[in-house]
């Protein structure tokens, strides 16, 4: 039985930047570049990180983003199966990024045939943020347990039922001028309303209604004890809990921290920042949560 490496890409916000496939990021003068941070491919295509998308978003600059080209996928991927590996791969959503999934799995394809034997596995993992971090975390210790590679699938397709991702948006500006939040919405800003945005079970973001009305920061903490309080922490996985975030102006960080460790139940919280394709909407304050929840 071969040991298994998990691949994945940006969307799904890896702390493993070495084995993830980065998605393109396409500025307002046609420009194209990998997101985050380059990786070991061919292209000549420069790289670019979440700090120069979201100040050049910041100051109205409008970015679009694309999935990671198929030959990427196959240079990172071949590599592994050269070394004697197999690979399972986690995809963002295919409801959010239907060409995040379609490339990684025609790419695998691709490679099966090549190996002539099923070396290589996709997942779509219907989440992204930090649903993606904390199922990457997962699957990661899984592959540590030397599990099969089978056996990982399985667990994963499981799992992936139970995660909980969500996002905390302070201001729907950089939403509404992208074309992912109807033009009805930009009122919303001057009305000074916060929106909870849920990734669903088929793996698509929608808001939860009603929207929070207030401070920044007052509204994030409303928003954060509705997700986690005294009567529901229980019922998640204590060994999971990422925070994703973008800069942080009046969101006082340490304060949900601090609201956190009150409960002595996490593990430390994995903090990242937001990949670029996130950044390019140019929101200050805005957290993304990633939870698994017990069987």
């Amino acid at each position: 039985m071969r040991n298994v490496v998990i691949t994945t890409d940006s969307g799904c916000n890896p702390k493993n930047i070495s084995n993830m496939l980065p998605v393109m990021v396409f500025d307002s003068n046609g420009n194209n570049y990998y997101d985050m941070i380059k990786v070991d491919l061919t292209s000549d295509i420069s790289a670019i990180n979440y700090t120069d998308v979201f100040e050049r978003a910041v100051n109205g600059e409008k970015f679009h983003t694309a999935s990671p080209n198929i030959n990427d996928y196959i240079i990172v991927q071949k590599k592994l199966l050269d070394a004697g590996y197999d690979v399972v791969h986690l995809s963002m959503s295919g409801g959010i990024s239907a060409g995040s999934v379609n490339a990684s799995m025609v790419a695998s394809r691709m490679l099966n045939d090549e190996y002539n034997e099923e070396r290589v596995d996709v997942i779509d993992t219907l989440t992204a943020g930090g649903g993606g971090t904390v199922i990457n975390e997962y699957a990661n210790y899984l592959a540590s347990q030397n599990l099969s590679k089978k056996e990982i699938v399985n667990e994963l397709e499981n799992v992936k039922k139970r995660i909980l991702a969500t996002f905390y948006i302070s201001k729907v500006e950089g939403f509404v001028s992208s074309g992912r939040a109807p033009a009805t919405l930009a009122i919303s800003d001057k009305l000074s309303f916060r929106y909870r945005v849920d990734i669903n079970q088929q793996g698509k973001l929608f808001p939860k209604m009603p929207p929070f009305r207030g401070s920044v920061n007052s509204q994030f903490m409303k928003y954060l004890k509705s997700i986690i309080n005294e009567n529901n922490i229980t019922t998640y996985d204590p060994n999971y809990l990422a925070f994703i975030i973008t800069r942080m102006q009046d969101i006082d960080l340490e304060e949900a921290k601090k609201y956190i460790d009150s409960f002595n139940y996490f593990k430390p919280v994995h903090e990242m920042k937001f990949y670029s394709g996130i950044s390019s909407y140019g929101v200050i304050d805005q957290v993304g949560i990633g939870l698994i929840k017990k069987k």
